[in-house]
């Protein structure tokens, strides 16, 4: 069975199987650009791309913020083989999803050329960084487990990637290569996608040259 939470503002009668989250009166008046963009997203945009047109698409640097430490530089993607999430501590299959993800980060703690980018994200953004620290911190904290996770706080890498790389609904995960292209997207939640995540990883683990990957620096 499949899970996934729309991240339109749209009723859920535009196809979500869960309620869509609905934005404050002031996300509506600080990002009217944000809202034309997703309000279609769930429903499903004419322009928006295709998983098979994502696939294969180059990846930028990412406007995201450690919340372990907010002035850490983001690890680089090209050379690395990166998993980057974008999850809510609100949303229910990502509470399903998030364990497996950190299953498999914690397999491959010794491999340097791996990373886990897993984006908490706020129901409404923008988000407060220090309400998302607090409220992410305090979910890791209850299910034990070890991440060192991320944020978007002005959103824009969710618009970046809603326009570009079809994010529509939470959770989302994108398989980065080591030539920072996307190699593969999972929406929503299955049991069988932490198999499925893993044997990607690994493949695209073999495309890392072991010399750039012993000198990749370490961390999740």
């Amino acid at each position: 069975m499949s899970l996934f939470l729309s991240i339109s503002t749209r009723s859920a009668r535009c196809g979500s199987p869960i309620p869509v989250a609905r934005l404050s009166l002031l996300s509506l008046l600080t990002l009217l650009p944000l809202l034309t963009l997703v309000a279609t997203v769930g429903c499903g945009r004419s322009g928006a791309p295709q998983r098979g047109a994502v696939v294969g698409q180059p990846v930028g640097p990412l406007g995201i913020v450690s919340l372990a430490e907010p002035a850490q530089s983001l690890p680089p993607l090209a050379g690395r083989v990166t998993l980057l999430n974008f999850w809510g501590t609100w949303c229910p299959p990502c509470r399903r999803e998030l364990p497996g993800l950190v299953r498999l980060a914690t397999r491959l703690r010794k491999e340097p050329a791996f990373q886990l980018l897993a984006v908490s994200c706020g129901a409404a953004g923008p988000d407060d960084l220090a309400e998302i620290t607090a409220t992410t911190r305090a979910f890791l904290k209850q299910q034990k487990l070890p991440l060192e996770a991320w944020a978007d706080p002005d959103g824009f890498t969710r618009v970046l990637f809603s326009e570009r790389f079809g994010l529509e609904a939470f959770p989302t995960t994108y398989l980065i290569g080591p030539d920072a292209r996307v190699r593969a997207v999972w929406t929503g939640y299955r049991s069988r996608d932490e198999a499925d995540i893993a044997r990607a990883v690994v493949e695209a683990l073999k495309e890392v040259p072991a010399a750039q990957a012993s000198a990749a620096p370490a961390g999740q």
